[in-house]
């Protein structure tokens, strides 16, 4: 499986995107802007957590952070 995330300002072409991807077989999808930050987070998490910079005690505390506040 592959996965590519495309960013750009335009709607027309966004649209032509993905009819373009769904006549080539691929899932598409139109992204909200919570899920593209949640993404950005999950990604942040994971390469700190990889890069030693974020422990699983501290990406817990932060979790718990980003739910109640």
């Amino acid at each position: 499986m592959e996965t590519i995330i495309l960013r750009g300002d335009s709607k027309v072409n966004s649209k032509l995107l993905l009819k373009f991807a769904k006549q080539l077989n691929f899932s598409a999808k139109k992204l909200s802007i919570k899920e593209t930050e949640e993404i950005g987070i999950a990604i942040s998490i994971d390469e700190g957590l990889k890069s030693g910079m974020l422990n699983e005690n501290e990406k817990q505390i932060f979790l718990t952070h980003l739910k109640n506040g």
